[in-house]
C-alpha cells in the first residue's frame, strides 16, 4: 500500500520542478507562457470582457507557480490590446476570473477607452483642437535679446 505523505511529497517535488523549469527561461518567453495559460484557463480573458478592479491580486493568489510581476506584465499587455480597449469602451459591466459580473465601466474609464480607440489622425485633430498653453510675453522678450 503506498504512503499518502509520499504522494504529496511528490506532487510538491514535481511542482517545485516545474517552477525552477518555468524560471529558467526568459522573462519574456514566461511571460508569454502565463498569457497562454490565462486565456485558456479564463474564459473573461479569451472574450476580452472589462475585468474587474483589482483582478491582478486574484489572479496573482491564483497562479502561485508564475512570478507575480510577470503576471501583472501579462496582465498590463492584455490591458493594452485594442479589442480590451473597445470592449471598455462600450462600457457595461465589469466581470472576475469566473466571469461575473462584478461592477461596472465609469464613465471617465468609457471615455478614456473612446479617445485610445480613435484613429491616430483623430487624436491628432483633437489634440490640435485642446486650448494651447498662453505664450508668456517675458519670456519671448528674453528669447528676442
Amino acid at each position: 500500500m503506498k504512503n499518502p505523505q509520499m504522494k504529496s511529497n511528490n506532487e510538491t517535488a514535481l511542482g517545485a520542478a516545474l517552477k525552477s523549469a518555468v524560471q529558467s527561461l526568459s522573462k519574456k518567453s514566461q511571460t508569454e507562457m502565463i498569457a497562454a495559460h490565462v486565456y485558456a484557463k479564463y474564459d473573461v480573458f479569451k472574450l476580452f470582457r472589462p475585468l474587474a478592479l483589482g483582478i491582478h491580486e486574484a489572479l496573482i493568489a491564483e497562479l502561485p507557480q508564475f512570478d507575480p510581476q510577470l503576471v501583472s506584465r501579462m496582465l498590463a499587455n492584455h490591458c493594452r490590446k485594442q479589442r480590451y480597449v473597445k470592449s471598455l469602451a462600450r462600457g457595461g459591466k465589469r466581470f472576475d476570473l469566473a466571469l461575473k459580473p462584478v461592477g461596472v465601466v465609469s464613465a471617465e474609464e468609457k471615455a478614456a477607452a473612446e479617445k485610445m480607440c480613435l484613429p491616430k489622425a483623430e487624436k491628432l485633430a483633437t489634440a490640435a483642437e485642446a486650448p494651447q498653453p498662453a505664450v508668456d510675453p517675458v519670456a519671448s522678450d528674453v528669447s528676442e535679446a
